[in-house]
């Protein structure tokens, strides 16, 4: 567990709070880690979440069902990236989405109750750490209305466009997103086959180049 304290460092969660400190916390946390493989789901839609997930290694998506089956991707978690507070902090009896490896996966799973509660220690850090957490929480609120915007513009092509516009604020013109096609479809909310053809239209257009999932807004 020590090895990963570098990253943990570098995460919002554990902002200004030392090396030495973090490794006390996370007794105090109950962390623990796990391992999954690539496609094994690491949280089931319907379970109730009492646990934070951070991602040490590989990838994975939050993903929803719809009522017709179709598999909406709601969020790309990369290294260093955190899951399930919202559900922990509204006390969620089942979890409305799922959380799957896309790769092979490791995760650091932390007792939210015992992040927002004092330990009986009574770390002299456990106020940053707190502080820290409320901020993830606002964060997360605003990526998530960020997406929102995204996926409610009125046609195919405007939500190409706001999705690669907002990539583009952190990546320049320049942009890796982290899909595939059918990926891509599934975040947007459209059919695969439409945004392959709206791709090409738009590539034919002038407005973008791409080559898998490189792209390119000219």
């Amino acid at each position: 567990m020590k090895s990963y304290i570098s990253l943990l460092e570098k995460i919002k969660l554990f902002d200004e709070i030392s090396e030495e400190d973090i490794i006390t916390m996370l007794t105090c946390l109950n962390a623990k880690i796990d391992n999954y493989k690539k496609g094994q789901f690491i949280l089931m839609a319907g379970t109730k979440v009492e646990n934070i997930g951070i991602v040490l290694e590989g990838q994975a998506h939050i993903i929803k069902e719809s009522m017709e089956g179709e598999r909406i991707i709601i969020s790309v978690l990369d290294k260093g990236d955190y899951f399930a507070e919202a559900l922990c902090c509204a006390v969620v009896e089942a979890s409305p989405v799922s959380v799957q490896a896309i790769n092979d996966t490791k995760i650091m799973f932390l007792n939210f109750s015992r992040i927002l509660h004092t330990c009986p220690n009574s770390c002299l850090f456990h106020t940053k750490l707190i502080e820290n957490m409320l901020f993830v929480l606002a964060s997360k609120n605003l990526t998530l209305q960020n997406r929102m915007d995204i996926i409610t513009q009125k046609t195919l092509r405007l939500k190409v466009l706001s999705y690669l516009n907002f990539l583009s604020d952190k990546q320049g013109n320049k942009i890796i997103i982290p899909f595939n096609r059918e990926g891509l479809a599934d975040f947007l909310c459209v059919d695969r086959s439409s945004l392959s053809h709206e791709l090409s239209r738009m590539k034919e257009d002038g407005l973008i180049e791409f080559y898998k999932n490189k792209f390119e807004i000219l």
